[in-house]
Order: structure tokens, then sequence, then C-alpha cells
């Protein structure tokens, strides 16, 4: 009898570490932050280029909503591939988590399939592994950082990752990736105040991309935002990025600091809706120089 109440209790501590997802220290890096660059190496004597393709992406986990139980990183970097960005802010990535049926890393296996560079950002502990954002490059990456955003209790924790893209010609410039709390606007707001705060005085040129939770309608939050960043897409009449299947409403953005560093062109909604749950959304920025 002992040794079966024992075994109760174990199981069912165990089935609370799974429900609770714990998060991660901010000063447990994930070693995926350390392999070596593939990519677009050398390029200092390259010219600098006139343009900039970035898409943001929440993948799902690579599991396609009309497809439960599988995971399709075909899919996700068909997608990508046909938009041909030079860099991806993805959201909802799996590393070694064993769900749908995958037990890899789903930011190395896209670098693989795109042929871009990969750094993945641990945000909590997952089923066997880890969940979090990750960034997709044409061009070397380096001096990645992650940060752990503020939670309040009973949501889920959530990070900004960070990295330097080594452009051609000894340009550069920082991409930022986050995904912001889904169920509390008060938390959301703790957490774009602390976007500002890490993003708002870097020396070089951000881009930052995300799937924001937030409408663009909504002043509480973006009187923060708008104070730093500038919207690809600015105002409340932009395309609808979920969901796929019936889309409805705004909630994935890209966005840049200092306005004077780009002009946006080619705002879009890339129309793949069976990949995700979410669009992608992509924007070209033209440098200012």
């Amino acid at each position: 009898m002992k040794n079966l109440l024992i075994s109760f209790l174990a199981l069912i501590a165990l089935q609370a570490c799974n429900d609770e997802a714990p998060s991660i220290p901010d000063h447990a890096q994930d070693l995926t932050n350390k392999e070596e660059n593939t990519y677009g190496l050398d390029n200092d004597s390259q010219d600098k280029l006139e343009s900039l393709k970035v898409m943001t992406y929440n993948i799902h986990a690579c599991n396609p909503p009309s497809q439960p139980g599988i995971a399709d990183l075909d899919a996700i970097a068909n997608a990508i591939n046909e938009a041909d960005p030079d860099i991806v802010l993805l959201q909802e990535v799996d590393k070694n988590t064993g769900r749908n049926g995958f037990t890899g890393n789903q930011s190395k296996e896209l670098g693989k399939l795109t042929q871009m560079n990969y750094r993945f950002f641990s945000a909590i502990l997952y089923m066997k592994g880890y969940y979090g954002v990750a960034v997709l490059s044409k061009y070397p990456l380096k001096d990645s950082q992650k940060y752990m955003l503020p939670k309040q209790s009973g949501t889920e924790q959530r990070v900004l990752g960070t990295a330097i893209v080594d452009l051609p010609g000894v340009d550069s410039v920082m991409v930022a990736c986050t995904h912001l709390e889904a169920k509390s606007a008060n938390n959301r707001i703790e957490q774009v105040r602390e976007l500002v705060q890490q993003l708002g005085t870097t020396q070089v040129p951000v881009i930052l991309g995300g799937d924001l939770n937030e409408r663009p309608d909504t002043d509480a939050f973006f009187s923060i935002f708008d104070q730093t960043f500038t919207r690809t897409c600015p105002g409340t009449d932009c395309p609808a990025t979920f969901s796929t299947n019936d889309p409805k409403i705004t909630i994935d953005y890209l966005a840049y600091r200092p306005q004077a560093a780009f002009e946006v062109s080619n705002h879009q909604i890339v129309q793949e809706n069976y990949a995700s749950d979410h669009f992608p959304v992509m924007a070209t920025f033209k440098f200012n120089r």
C-alpha cells in the first residue's frame, strides 16, 4: 500500500510539472546559440544591400491545424522558401519536445531546409524539451541574447530573443523576436515596457517581429510601443494575420527603429493557409544611407 501511495503521488507531481510548463532560468542558455554559422560567411568585401526582406511567422510548432498530431516542417519551409525572405522571425518553435511525433530541433531543421543560419531562444520547458522563439537568417548571426519578459502569476513565461545580423559590406542590423502573453492585457503592458527598455537605446537599427497578441486599435499597448517603434503597417487598417481558416484579427507585426533608418515597402500577408494557424507577415526594408 505504501509503495502504491508513493507511485500515485509521483504521478501527480509529474502531471503537475507537465501542466505548469516551468520557465527556464535566465542564465540557462540553450546550446543552439553556440553553434557555428554556415551561410553567408566572409561577406565584408561584398556590396552593401539596398534592402532587406524580413518575415515574422508563428509556425504553430509546425503542426498544420487540419492535421492534428503531425509536424510538417516541409510545409513551413516551403512557405518560407517561396517568399524568399532574408530573415525570418519564428514563434511557437519546439526543440526536442516529442510533440506531434517530432523529437528534433525545429529551428535547426528549418535552417537546413531553407539554407539559413538559425538561433533558438527557449522560453519554457515543455514535454521532453523546450518551446520558444527562433531566428533564421541568410547572413551570419552573432551576439545573440535572451531576455526573460515580465511574467504574472498564472501566465506563461515569454522571452525576447535578439541577434546581430552580419550583412554584406561591413553592415549590420539587430533583429528581435518575441511572442507576448495571450491571456493578460496587463501582463502585455509590462512586457511591451520591457521591450522598449531593452531595445530603445541600441546603437544599430533594430527590426522587431512577433506575435504580440494585441489588436492594432489597443491604445494602452500601442501608445507605449509606438513611442519607440514604427510599425510596417501603421494604423488599424492592416490585413488580418489570424486565423488562417477564418482571418479576422491582426496580432502579428513587424516594426523597426529608428524611424529614419528605413523606408518600408511591400508589407504583405503571405497567403499560406495550410502550414500554420497564422499567416506569415513580410515587409521589405529599404536602407536610408
